[in-house]
């Protein structure tokens, strides 16, 4: 499935990069004809220029929220970890020469998973992990990703945000939170802060979100919210018994605040641009001459 995902995920983004809109320098610079008259001024239509094909580079930091998803059903609770960190690179084209909302987005980031068991109010009864004696654990996971990235321009300062994509990561380290009757026991102490035999270390699945971005030129300050659905489980699922089927699957949420510099100008032309118009100028007019 990872195989597949990464193999779709490779050919839309090269399909994407393939078919977004070239500048054509000749048609983006206005020219007067050689007789300006009063109707050729009343003729003209203005247009507001829309955003260029550009890149920006940032880095965001925030927090996480862990869950997960069980078999056997589990109640579970929200646990907050931080900080989140990270950097990625955006690039905004016009997909088929006609989308300007488009662009893609890739990156890395530390991020985590995990869980924490709820006590039942009724019962007083809290689920612990077999073979660790533990109610919460947290995972520290640095990940890498590659996301569609969609925006939507709300006048010159203002723009909302969508992301959609896929990310992998590797399991770095391990925390695990025991039950007090487990505490004192050192076959349990053991494995407080080490991976088991049985336990998973990579991770991959989707991951999307939405946000806001001020834009104020050539820096965008981005406000997220993103969610991601391992697709890989914590355990291997037969560890127990080889007829009992028992996973438990990541359900992450995070909160970031980043900060972006425009590396090619989000109106205009770039100087690589400038450069070649200003040359060919040159050279039309020495054969003018």
């Amino acid at each position: 499935m990872m195989r597949k995902a990464l193999f779709i995920a490779l050919a839309l983004c090269f399909a994407l990069f393939q078919a977004r809109a070239q500048v054509d320098l000749e048609k983006e610079f206005f020219s007067l004809p050689d007789t300006v008259t009063n109707e050729y001024l009343d003729s003209l239509t203005v247009q507001v220029a829309r955003p260029n094909d550009y890149w920006m580079v940032g880095g965001y930091g925030g927090a996480s929220v862990q869950m997960g998803y069980f078999n056997p059903d589990r109640d579970a609770k929200m646990q907050l970890a931080w900080p989140v960190y990270g950097v990625s690179f955006i690039r905004h084209f016009t997909m088929f020469g006609v989308f300007p909302n488009m662009g893609l987005e890739f990156g890395a980031q530390m991020n985590y998973e995990g869980y924490e068991y709820s006590t039942n109010p009724e019962t007083g009864y809290r689920p612990v992990e077999p073979k660790s004696g533990a109610y919460k654990l947290v995972m520290q996971v640095p990940e890498a990703f590659i996301l569609s990235h969609f925006h939507v321009d709300m006048g010159e300062h203002f723009k909302l945000l969508a992301k959609l994509g896929i990310y992998g990561g590797y399991r770095l380290n391990i925390s695990r939170t025991l039950d007090p009757a487990y505490e004192n026991n050192e076959l349990y102490t053991k494995n407080q802060y080490s991976f088991m035999e049985h336990e998973r270390r990579l991770t991959y699945g989707v991951q999307g979100g939405i946000g806001v971005g001020l834009m104020f030129s050539p820096f965008e300050v981005h406000l997220n919210a993103q969610v991601k659905w391992g697709w890989e489980s914590f355990w291997e699922p037969d560890y127990m018994s080889q007829y009992y089927y028992r996973f438990a699957y990541p359900l992450d949420g995070a909160i970031t605040l980043g900060v972006y510099y425009q590396l090619t100008p989000r109106y205009g032309h770039t100087r690589a641009q400038l450069k070649k118009l200003a040359k060919k100028m040159i050279e039309e007019q020495k054969k003018s001459e």
